[in-house]
């Protein structure tokens, strides 16, 4: 008969048992036990004397003592050679002492230790992943501290339940604003023209990028013997763009979760030729795809006080269509990439900023005649300003919620009162879209002062 008790606690254990049937007892190595027998016995028996002892004191009472790790029988006969008691003997390793330190390092969890052969099981509920850690924790320690003093190594399993996992949820804002001012004023001319030519910023392919905006004059210098065509540029562009992108995952504590907003942008790649004596073969290009849009990964673990510990990983990739390239004809804009992967720990509802960035980049070029362009006022003549600016600003803010679940009705939906407008409608008055009362959302028909909705013009 296989043997399944296990020794729990520091307390010996025996299993009742109807006459004839076989008793089990657990206990830990050192720790003994007195079992009563139904008759007088006059032989005793044991499979093992070297993991458990049995010591005859009287008719009827027997004394097994646990000596080392293991699992014997023990039977005990009467005078007539019958079998009046069968016992089987698990010796674990004790474990009490583990147990009060569990009940002292985590007084509101319901933890018990035992023992299968080398093997300690936690069993219980917990309110949370990180005391269901520490108890194994401990546990671990309490194991190594028995191995190092010459016990056999055991291992732990750990079979808590966590009573009621909470679930998280994350909002992340990524706000970014960007600005750009680009200017030029200056008098270029042929005089000086190779030294005009030069630009090594490369400002001037920023400016020449939008031709129509700038206003050139030109002025013709003529004497007898030469003349000069002298060209006055200005040009002032200023830009602004902002970014934001909110993405929001719940996730049970201890889980991950991702998720993904985006798409693919086709990169074609240039064909492949090889030669072989006069033949050349060429393979044809392929296309690879590089996503693009908004992912957010993150992994919360809520504490025993209520507060988040999450790993978090963020990114925004948007396309540049300022860094193109051009391959085989196909025009591929460029992709800004902004990442942020952390740990951070915040109460539920408080916001925490896990990244920013600020980076200002200042440039500017004069170009001119060596010598005149320096002269004071007259030199304005001899001369070429260009200037650009570039500033940016990006900020990541984090905040978790715990949450548990409602009613759908409880939630109402962007589209709830949204439909199509009729065709007089749209072709008569204009309009695209109307809105109706729903028993989800019976105050869309009433009129909202301020801002509302989440996209804003």
């Amino acid at each position: 008969m296989p043997l399944t008790q296990s020794y729990a606690g520091g307390r010996p254990t025996i299993e009742s048992a109807s006459p004839g049937e076989v008793r089990r007892i657990s206990m830990g190595v050192g720790k003994s036990v007195i079992v009563d027998l139904p008759q007088d016995a006059s032989e005793i028996f044991v499979g093992n004397p070297k993991i458990a002892n049995a010591v005859v004191r009287s008719a009827r009472k027997l004394y097994v003592i646990g000596m080392a790790d293991g699992q014997t029988t023990v039977f005990a006969l009467d005078a007539h050679g019958r079998q009046i008691a069968a016992l089987e003997i698990s010796i674990g390793r004790d474990v009490g002492e583990l147990q009060q330190v569990l009940k002292a390092a985590l007084p509101r969890a319901a933890i018990s230790a035992r023992t299968i052969n080398d093997t300690i099981i936690l069993s219980g509920t917990v309110d949370s992943a990180e005391e269901a850690q520490r108890a194994t924790d401990i546990a671990e320690g309490f194991v190594k501290q028995q191995s190092t003093a010459g016990g056999a190594k055991s291992l732990v399993v750990n079979s808590l339940v966590i009573r009621g996992r909470d679930q998280v949820m994350l909002k992340v804002s990524v706000a970014e604003v960007r600005r750009d001012i680009a200017k030029q004023l200056g008098l270029t001319s042929s005089a000086w023209g190779a030294f005009t030519q030069y630009n090594p910023f490369g400002i001037s392919g920023v400016l020449a990028a939008n031709p129509a905006t700038s206003v050139p004059t030109s002025l013709t210098l003529k004497n007898p013997t030469n003349t000069i065509n002298a060209t006055l540029e200005a040009f002032e562009r200023y830009g602004v763009s902002r970014i934001l992108a909110e993405p929001t995952v719940s996730a049970i504590s201890g889980e991950s979760a991702k998720f993904t907003v985006g798409g693919q942008v086709p990169i074609p790649s240039a064909p492949v030729c090889a030669t072989n004596g006069s033949v050349t073969n060429c393979s044809p290009g392929g296309v690879t795809y590089q996503p693009y849009g908004v992912t957010l990964n993150f992994s919360p673990v809520v504490m025993s006080d209520g507060r988040i510990v999450m790993h978090i990983a963020t990114e925004v990739t948007e396309l540049d269509y300022q860094k193109s390239a051009t391959i085989q004809g196909v025009t591929v804009p460029g992709l800004r990439t902004r990442k942020n992967e952390t740990t951070v720990e915040v109460p539920s509802g408080g916001s925490i900023a896990s990244a920013g960035f600020l980076q200002t980049t200042s440039t500017q070029v004069i170009n001119g005649l060596p010598g005149a362009m320096d002269l004071p006022i007259l030199g304005a003549l001899f001369r070429s300003r260009d200037y650009q600016r570039n500033e940016t600003e990006l900020m990541i803010i984090v905040t978790p919620y715990l949450i548990k679940a409602t009613e759908a009705k409880e939630l109402p939906k962007p589209d709830d009162g949204f439909a199509d407008a009729s065709d007089p409608q749209a072709w008569l008055l204009g309009r695209m879209n109307r809105l109706y009362a729903s028993p989800n959302n019976p105050e869309a028909l009433k009129n909202f002062k301020g801002n509302v909705g989440f996209i804003q013009d």
